[in-house]
């Protein structure tokens, strides 16, 4: 969760809303809790008012109540609606009481109200509103109090808390899936911003485009940006590399002459070591060049053209032999075109050096990829011969000429296009390399 945006803003919003809600589910309740009690309270405070009025003194100094109660619920046994009035020496109650007494024991009180709460008959939880009154028939002072059964104001707090919760509940849910949607929108530019990285990179472009949000657009600026130094500072690299490689060179063929007139043993030392020289030369000028395929973004160039100029300059290079060269197909390579020639150049050069009298080029384009194979009527490649031709100096023939530097320099070209070199028998009798490049897109 750490690594993700949109789980910290989901899982932030979420503890905010299950606090914000939860605070509000309590408030609720206690407000209704609260209305309950005082309608209740009220409703007790009106019932002992209306029995305050029709209670009076009888003659024998008992304490009788003038008219009946209107609420049927007094008369009935242990209904949960009660009365009493009680005085010194004197005592009168409810049927519904029965043989019981108005419990004095006081549980709690109720706020906000001068009401509480008493154990009452049958383990019922009674709301009790008492008053003192002194009637006018004498002086001596009268506890009225009137209760009423808690069950039924439990029932309707539980009720609402019910719904209250399954509200919610239903409340919350959809503002966390709104949250949800708020937040994949609001981070869309950032995967649009991703795809937009990818298919920059498919179609080897050097700069990202398009339209963006104010927020994001300095982000697309510093990828602009840093892409641009990139892609300067390669191709400084590159021309450095290659101005150091050609500067050596000749250096190099002045020792090599030279050294023909040192005593033969000392030359051919002198030779092997200049040899060598000129391999890490090639080599490192080899991949200045292919350090091009970061840096051409956004090229997409025809692939048969290519091929055709090369066959044409092999021809003439292998005049005397009389070499048959066809290209078949068509396809397009999204890079630069000095990598293409550079890796199809090794690639024909060498089917050229081992072809006994013709070389065969089909291109093939299909599913992004550009497919090229280059087959020669030679003498072959054994298998566990294949893998050293492609490692750097890999020499079979050590008369032939060469560096050994032109199946490694076009493998390690490819797999910076994310291409790939393989070598395999052909059905000419001679050596298939089959070279995989992307195509792009068109």
């Amino acid at each position: 969760m750490r690594n993700s945006l949109a789980l910290r803003l989901l899982a932030v919003a979420a503890i905010w809303l299950a606090a914000a809600l939860g605070a509000s589910g309590w408030l609720l309740s206690t407000l209704f809790e609260r209305h309950v009690n005082d309608t209740y309270v009220r409703q007790l405070d009106h019932q002992l008012t209306s029995l305050a009025a029709a209670l009076d003194w009888a003659p024998d100094g008992k304490l009788l109540l003038t008219r009946a109660p209107a609420d049927p619920r007094y008369e009935l046994p242990y209904s949960g609606a009660y009365w009493q009035a009680r005085a010194p020496g004197a005592l009168l109650r409810s049927r519904s009481l029965w043989d019981t007494e108005m419990p004095v024991t006081v549980g709690q009180k109720v706020a906000g109200t001068q009401a509480d709460v008493r154990p009452g008959p049958n383990r019922q939880s009674l709301l009790v509103v008492s008053r003192q009154l002194v009637l006018a028939s004498s002086d001596t002072p009268v506890e009225l109090s009137v209760a009423l059964d808690r069950t039924e104001l439990r029932a309707a707090r539980y009720a609402f808390n019910q719904l209250l919760g399954w509200s919610l509940t239903a409340l919350g849910a959809g503002l966390l899936l709104a949250i949800a949607a708020q937040v994949k929108f609001g981070l869309a530019p950032l995967a649009r911003l991703r795809r937009a990285l990818s298919a920059m990179q498919a179609r080897r472009e050097s700069r990202l485009g398009g339209s963006w949000p104010t927020e994001v657009v300095p982000l697309v600026s510093e990828i602009n940006a840093l892409l641009a130094r990139n892609a300067e500072a390669l191709e400084r690299s590159r021309r450095q590399a290659a101005d150091l490689a050609h500067a050596v060179k000749t250096p190099l063929a002045v020792i090599a002459n030279e050294a023909g007139s040192l005593p033969g043993g000392t030359a051919d030392a002198v030779t092997r070591q200049v040899e060598a020289m000129r391999r890490q030369v090639d080599r490192h000028l080899a991949r200045a060049r292919a350090a091009g395929a970061a840096a051409a973004r956004g090229a997409r160039i025809e692939a048969g053209p290519a091929v055709r100029e090369l066959t044409r300059a092999l021809s003439r290079l292998h005049a005397a032999r009389a070499l048959e060269m066809t290209v078949e197909g068509e396809g397009h390579f999204a890079g630069d075109r000095q990598d293409l020639i550079e890796m199809l150049g090794n690639l024909l050069d060498n089917a050229c050096q081992w072809a006994t009298s013709q070389v065969r080029i089909r291109l093939h384009e299909d599913g992004g990829m550009l497919e090229v194979v280059v087959e020669d009527d030679g003498p072959g490649m054994p298998p566990e011969a294949r893998e050293l031709a492609a490692t750097r100096f890999g020499r079979l023939d050590e008369a032939a000429a060469g560096s050994g530097l032109g199946l490694s320099i076009v493998t390690e070209i490819a797999a910076l296009y994310d291409g790939a070199l393989t070598l395999a028998g052909s059905p000419q009798g001679g050596l298939s390399a089959r070279l995989r490049l992307p195509a792009g897109m068109a």
